[in-house]
């Protein structure tokens, strides 16, 4: 199967994003640079994505996982507010 480049096109299934999101997810697990790991559709394909908090300060991430894109974005720190009432 092939995998998706950056710019989209054919690539990786759910079902494969999945499994390297929890393998990925595992190995950042505790991690205080990262606030969240999940699937994201890119074009045909998917991809796991990785929320960070700052770009100058992220950990050394895989271009890919078992063939699976790896995409970065920075999201910054995430805080819970009050809700309005």
């Amino acid at each position: 199967m092939s995998q998706t480049p950056p710019d989209g096109g054919p690539g990786a299934s759910r079902d494969a994003a999945r499994a390297a999101k929890t393998r990925l997810a595992s190995s950042l697990a505790g991690d205080r640079r990262v606030n969240g790991v999940g699937v994201v559709r890119r074009a045909q394909a998917y991809a796991v994505r990785v929320n960070v908090v700052a770009d100058d300060d992220r950990p050394e991430l895989p271009a890919e996982v078992d063939g699976v894109p790896v995409q970065v974005d920075v999201v910054g720190a995430i805080t819970a507010t009050r809700a309005a009432r």
